[in-house]
């Protein structure tokens, strides 16, 4: 069913300019005053790269799309919601870069952008978050651009990679000539001026970052801390005002999440498979693997099966570098039935941690010493590790670890 339209979705929480509700917000106000000095004005919405690690986008596809509605004599659609407000944008264009940087938001200032959406017209249809899931359950994804198919798009909807190319059940035709001045962008809308129900917090975590499934499969504790976070990082943006201490705190908070994780899976299955051959020092704040107790003092050591230590990300990277370490085993037969978890530690995890130096940031932190980072290398890190509009570390970490497991183990 044609035509083809764009799907994105946004992630209000990271809106920098406190003056407006949202970026989408923005965006609807400068186009407006553009188009009344200059009805063939145009601005381009982005679509960020979240991770260097990210699926590359098929640009080809989005070109295609358009240039196929463009011979059916149909509008394409950018829609563009926060899974409360859903707004639509009349694509004219779809491209890599642009050369008319003041003709985009300066919230993509110094961002990889990877698509821009050259729009000429654009029309908030939704504010409330009820009304919007209707509009969200007509998209839904059957067509020759991807090998599967998606019967309507919630914000629970996993595997998107945004931007996406999708159907509207609706077929609704939002742009025509019909009226006097030819733009929605210049009429008047009162969604704009009043305030729809929102969504709460933690359907905002599973909308833009965890599927429910992977959220559940989490143990608790980090379920609560991410919730934290996200709650820290609301507050740290909010009232106009940036809250340096709070984005560190919230930061910090997820890199813990981290840390627990791979706690509750990757040094939870050391004990499980070599509990009583593997060796680590007696030090509750930063416990260490010993290569080997051999000639050691084991007073100073226990067996990692009776440790109820936390360890660091530094000391699961340097295993993670050093598969040998141990002189007895290796770590590809440790994990020989977790082989999808190994290879995603091994191969994507550890190259994230030193090319993202999210230990070295871990530590900063935690020591209070990472004031020249800016703001936007610390939301950065949240992106990594949760993912907006792509998978995250954390998502890889419970997805790869249940690819044969049916549970965590639930933290206290």
């Amino acid at each position: 069913m044609k035509p083809y339209h764009f799907y994105v979705a946004f992630n209000p929480l990271f809106n920098e300019d406190q003056t407006w509700k949202t970026q989408a917000h923005e965006f609807h106000h400068l186009l407006k005053e553009k188009k009344k000095m200059d009805l063939s004005s145009h601005m381009y919405w982005g679509k960020i790269q979240i991770s260097q690690y990210s699926e590359a986008l098929n640009l080809e596809s989005f070109s295609h799309v358009l240039n196929e509605n463009n011979e059916l004599q149909m509008d394409t659609h950018l829609y563009i919601t926060d899974y409360q407000h859903l707004w639509v944008g009349k694509v004219v264009g779809v491209q890599e870069s642009i050369d008319d940087q003041e003709n985009t938001l300066n919230f993509y200032k110094n961002k990889k952008v990877e698509v821009w959406f050259k729009l000429t017209d654009f029309e908030l249809v939704s504010n409330n978050a009820i009304e919007t899931l209707r509009f969200l359950n007509d998209f839904h994804v059957d067509n020759e651009h991807y090998s599967f198919k998606i019967k309507e798009m919630t914000p629970f909807t996993s595997s998107i990679r945004f931007p996406m190319i999708i159907q509207d059940r609706s077929r609704a035709r939002y742009f025509n000539n019909m009226l006097e001045n030819g733009y929605k962008v210049l009429n008047e809308n009162q969604l704009l001026e009043t305030e729809g129900e929102g969504i709460k917090l933690n359907t905002y975590i599973h909308s833009f970052v965890i599927p429910e499934e992977n959220f559940k499969r989490m143990p608790e504790i980090v379920r609560s801390h991410i919730t934290h976070a996200e709650i820290l990082l609301v507050e740290a943006q909010s009232a106009g005002k940036k809250d340096r201490v709070k984005l560190e705190q919230a930061i910090l908070t997820y890199l813990k999440c981290l840390e627990i994780l791979l706690n509750e899976t990757f040094v939870a299955h050391l004990k499980k498979e070599e509990g009583h051959r593997i060796w680590v020092t007696k030090d509750q704040h930063s416990p260490k693997f010993m290569r080997s107790a051999l000639d050691k003092d084991k007073s100073s050591l226990i067996r990692i099966k009776e440790s109820e230590d936390h360890f660091q990300l530094s000391q699961i990277k340097m295993l993670l570098d050093t598969p040998a370490f141990f002189p007895h085993t290796s770590l590809d037969f440790i994990f020989r039935n977790k082989k999808l978890f190994w290879e995603f530690c091994r191969l994507e995890l550890r190259s994230t941690l030193k090319n993202e130096s999210l230990i070295d940031l871990r530590h900063q932190l935690a020591t209070h010493t990472a004031q020249k980072l800016h703001d936007r290398e610390l939301l950065l890190v949240r992106n990594i590790l949760l993912g907006v509009g792509g998978r995250g570390v954390l998502n890889s970490i419970v997805e790869t670890w249940y690819a044969n497991e049916s549970s965590l183990k639930k933290s206290a």
